[in-house]
């Protein structure tokens, strides 16, 4: 299940004005939600993360707002790369595991 947070709360932490996250928002590197039941919009702890890598890579490293979004790709697909490489190794461990067990 995803879990939200105040966009308001991770600027607060953040620092992050309303106009980066504006541009933040309008390049698609995160989705803002408005919940009916809530006055307040919110993010998933995905794009909490997301905005958190962003402010690091502009404030800390110099990048601007597209070399970020190049980077949060990179990332992601490292991630994917990573998740799938487990998978691998998970099925040759159980088929080992299958032929040893047979002899």
């Amino acid at each position: 299940m995803t879990r939200y947070v105040k966009v308001r709360e991770v600027c607060v932490h953040l620092e992050l004005d309303e106009a980066m996250l504006r541009e933040i928002v309008e390049e698609g590197l995160v989705e803002v939600h408005r919940p009916l039941a809530e006055s307040e919009d919110v993010v998933s702890e995905d794009d909490a993360d997301r905005m958190r890598v962003i402010v690091v890579l502009m404030r800390e490293m110099g990048v601007n707002l597209a070399g970020a979004e190049v980077i949060l790709h990179m990332r992601q697909e490292q991630i994917s790369m990573r998740s799938q490489f487990d998978e691998v190794v998970a099925t040759l461990v159980r088929e080992l595991r299958k032929q040893v067990g047979g002899k």
